[in-house]
């Protein structure tokens, strides 16, 4: 059984996993710029998933980054992500996860509920996702932020206030996708930033080891998904 330490911490990863400010073009060359000034460091390599992390200048909290290649193309993927409830099957430490609403073709709004034992409270998170894709190189990227007032908080759990993570799917030429997860989490509390930073690197390869595992069931194969154009990246 998870410590409330690490379960506290899974939570808000998980809920950082399906919530993040909208990438645009400034905030990608940002990013650019913050890994040449702090390049990642590799903490961990096990079963085709490699996660990494660094630290953010005035920043207590280290940020993390996880990749893989999974046997699956853009349609499968997106499919997957589409549907919200299977989340609890392969999203590390979730108990609850639905739509709420459907804004348009490539828009929803959706809810994340994770239990956690006491004396840590419950989490929840509502969020906006915004699907887009490169037309170059066929790239999608899974775009969030949190909107925690867009319904009312939940008795007993705690709304998340505010979310940072981001998905990138690369087609490769041999049929598979790069899959790139990023997330910059604080836990708020009175934990301390060390112990965090010491626990954290399970909850990203745990949820791209189940989205390695998901992806190959039938229900997701040979969808089709009208707003994204699929096959190898260019």
């Amino acid at each position: 059984m998870l410590s409330p330490v690490k379960a506290l911490l899974s939570l808000l990863l998980v809920m950082f996993t399906f919530g993040s400010p909208f990438a645009l073009a400034e905030e990608q060359q940002a990013e650019q710029k913050q890994t040449a000034a702090n390049p990642w460091k590799q903490v961990r390599e096990r079963n085709g998933v490699t996660v990494f992390n660094r630290r953010i200048p005035g920043i207590a909290f280290k940020e993390f980054m996880a990749e893989t290649v999974v046997e699956a193309d853009l349609h499968t993927l997106i499919a997957v992500f589409n549907d919200a409830p299977a989340g609890v099957e392969w999203v590390e430490n979730v108990d609850e996860m639905r739509q709420l609403d459907q804004l348009s073709e490539n828009e929803t709004i959706t809810y994340t509920y994770s239990k956690a034992p006491w004396p840590v409270s419950d989490r929840d998170a509502v969020v906006h996702n915004r699907i887009t894709q490169d037309p170059r190189t066929l790239a999608v990227t899974i775009q969030q932020r949190g909107v925690p007032e867009h319904i009312a908080k939940v008795k007993g759990a705690v709304r998340v206030p505010s979310l940072s993570s981001s998905w990138i799917f690369t087609p490769q030429d041999d049929g598979t996708t790069h899959v790139r997860y990023q997330v910059l989490t604080n836990p708020g509390g009175n934990l301390p930033a060390w112990l965090i930073n010491a626990v954290s690197v399970s909850q990203p390869y745990k949820t791209l080891r189940g989205l390695q595992e998901i992806v190959l069931l039938e229900q997701y194969q040979n969808v089709e998904i009208a707003f994204i154009e699929n096959g190898q990246g260019k």
